[in-house]
């Protein structure tokens, strides 16, 4: 026998989980078929959920725009191991009492491509099934997906990722709450560098007999943001691409054209090399999760409360064009060095355009 109880003691006194919930199938049952965690695992009776917090502090040297390895580690890479870590543990514990684990660890669901062939004989599904974890988590009783579509705890807002993991064990499920958090300010659409977060679209959610809305993100605008092509949040790109200009706000592309087209360029950018094994948002996050986190706080609508706020400055912005120095090389080589180039810190006035 095992109950929702006892792998939540286990999870918060063995693991370090912060949150754990328990959602049952039932709940599933109008998710799209290449959505569905019947499609991975036929038996499954129980979803679970679980949360570890990002710490706040590893948004400051995005925040201060002088310090990514932070943000890599303790929000992406780093804590994405520990999620697999949990997922491994609880798996175990969930063996040990005679039922079968599924983890499903975090992964993009790709619905523009949709399930990827080829197609199986006898009427099976395809690959490439992946659950959204936050609706899933929605779904467990952890908290509500914000008008972002970022999902919202109430101990930390914004600041968390999810591990998921399918069982035939039929635990109790928790109660679906929404509308307790997100209270609408839009903070997340003001602030979003790449404008990718819609102040008035809005796509309505049904599942578990419960209903929700968030906007209607601009997908392919978000990735090329998130993947640090737009100049204005990206001092990696400007420093290697100075001269080049991709306007975000008319490009027309999917988000899987922004993920494979921000991939490209990785190995020519040693910071985007270094993080390509888990892409972080190199936006900063800076409406979805820092602005509302910012709010949330002083609004006090979070348990996870600090002395001090995070922010009262204005974010940084780079100039969303090359600026008019770049014009004088002719397209030959650009010198970062020469004394009109505003990047130019070192003082030497001895260098030329060539």
């Amino acid at each position: 026998m095992l109950t929702s109880d006892e792998l939540k003691k286990y999870a918060k006194q063995e693991l370090g989980i912060d949150a754990l919930g328990v959602a049952d199938i039932g709940r599933f049952d109008n998710a799209p078929d290449f959505m569905h965690p019947r499609r991975i695992m036929p038996e499954v009776k129980s979803v679970i959920v679980f949360t570890r917090r990002i710490l706040r502090g590893c948004y400051r040297g995005i925040e201060r725009g002088t310090h990514w390895p932070s943000y890599q580690v303790f929000a992406y890479a780093g804590l994405t191991k520990l999620i697999h870590q949990g997922n491994y543990r609880l798996g175990r514990f969930i063996e040990d009492h005679g039922f079968e684990a599924v983890p499903a660890p975090p992964a993009a669901t790709l619905r523009e491509s949709g399930p990827r062939g080829p197609v199986p004989l006898g009427g099976k599904y395809p690959r490439n099934i992946n659950i959204s974890l936050r609706i899933a988590a929605v779904m467990a009783g952890l908290g509500e997906m914000g008008w972002s579509k970022v999902f919202l705890s109430r101990d930390f807002g914004p600041r968390q990722r999810l591990g998921c993991i399918l069982t035939d064990a039929e635990l109790e499920p928790d109660p679906i709450r929404v509308g307790e958090i997100c209270d609408g300010c839009k903070c997340c659409v003001r602030d979003c560098p790449g404008q990718a977060i819609s102040g008035e679209r809005a796509i309505d959610f049904e599942a578990g007999g419960v209903k929700w809305q968030c906007n209607d993100l601009v997908l392919g605008r978000c990735k090329l943001t998130h993947f640090g092509l737009n100049r204005t949040t990206s001092p990696h790109f400007v420093k290697s691409f100075p001269g080049i200009y991709i306007p975000i706000l008319e490009q027309g592309n999917t988000w899987v054209e922004g993920w494979n087209f921000g991939h490209a360029l990785f190995n020519a950018l040693p910071t985007y090399k270094a993080f390509s094994a888990y892409p972080i948002a190199i936006c900063g996050a800076r409406g979805c999760i820092i602005s509302c986190m910012n709010h949330l706080e002083k609004r006090r609508r979070i348990r996870n409360l600090f002395r001090k706020p995070f922010t009262v400055e204005q974010p940084w912005r780079l100039p969303e064009k090359p600026q008019k120095y770049h014009e004088d090389h002719h397209g030959f080589v650009f010198d970062p060095e020469h004394p009109d180039n505003p990047e130019n810190t070192s003082g030497n006035v001895q260098s030329n355009w060539y």
